[in-house]
């Protein structure tokens, strides 16, 4: 799930050296990233995602970082209400609301947030706003619900493509800046320590490299028979995905292991988060089937 949050919140999120931002990913157990700050954009890409309850728990967990609470501890009648942006193609959005409202008016009793859907699509883009406002407790039951409802609608609808929403600009991983691992142990980012870099000759104004390393027992999950699977990803993220060779360093002089492959992802970087999404959701689903065979 996307959101648009204000930059000022976004550095409460993060921390200096990151350190909010990974205390949530541990806690929640989902993957935040935000994206980076553009000038003259008061506001700033979050995307959090992993099983239902983690990012539910995880979009909880912001609201407490925000308002400076206790993580362990229910919100109280004096908390401040956070109100949460999030970004819902227009093609699902009616599921959310239902008819007459009715979907709202459920989450709202059963959540205790306020819930308001945008009639107006984001600028350039086929997806409207849904605005959650509460405390943190009724924010992670709305979310559950919500998610809940896409998820639905992903079932009934299973080639639906998701809408998006770019910014033009620099995307980063959420670290503040320090350098970022990715979930399977490789360094994320190009020529930076911020998670990604500008490519040279690359026609689309604004877009940007990450890379990630990936076991090369796990490859197969990503490309598929034929390149099936990444040329799905490809499309659905619109992004340049590249797969090198065993050994490939991701810079020139860089200590490099057989074992890993590099995969260079280039394009916007909303899109770019979309394409990591996909990359680790493949990867996840492989390695719960080799569990699951063991």
């Amino acid at each position: 799930m996307r959101c648009l949050i204000v930059t000022q919140d976004a550095s409460i999120i993060i921390g200096r050296a990151g350190v909010h931002v990974n205390e949530i990913r541990e806690k929640s157990s989902a993957r935040v990233n935000v994206s980076e700050s553009i000038p003259g954009n008061p506001e700033r890409i979050l995307s959090v995602s992993g099983q239902l309850d983690a990012v539910a728990k995880a979009f909880g967990l912001i609201v407490r970082r925000i308002n400076d609470e206790p993580f362990d501890v229910a919100s109280v009648p004096g908390s401040r209400a956070v109100t949460i942006k999030f970004i819902i193609p227009n093609s699902r959005m009616g599921s959310v609301i239902g008819k007459a409202g009715s979907k709202i008016k459920e989450i709202q009793e059963a959540s205790g947030a306020r819930l308001n859907a945008s009639e107006a699509m984001l600028p350039g883009s086929t997806e409207r706003v849904l605005s959650v406002s509460g405390v943190a407790d009724a924010v992670h039951i709305a979310v559950y619900y919500i998610g809940t409802i896409l998820l639905e609608y992903q079932d009934r609808n299973p080639g639906a493509a998701s809408g998006q929403y770019k910014q033009s600009g620099g995307s980063r991983n959420g670290d503040g800046g320090g350098g970022s691992r990715s979930s399977y142990g490789g360094p994320s980012g190009g020529a930076g320590g911020g998670g990604s870099s500008y490519v040279p000759g690359q026609p689309v104004p604004g877009a940007h490299t990450q890379q990630i390393f990936i076991p090369n027992a796990l490859v197969g999950a990503i490309i598929g028979k034929a390149g099936a699977k990444i040329n799905e990803i490809r499309a659905q993220s619109q992004c340049q995905i590249r797969v090198a060779d065993p050994g490939t360093p991701a810079q020139p002089g860089q200590p490099a292991n057989p074992e890993e492959r590099l995969v260079t992802i280039t394009g916007h970087p909303s899109s770019i988060n979309i394409a990591v999404q996909m990359l680790y959701q493949r990867l996840e689903a492989e390695k719960s089937k080799a569990q699951m065979g063991q």
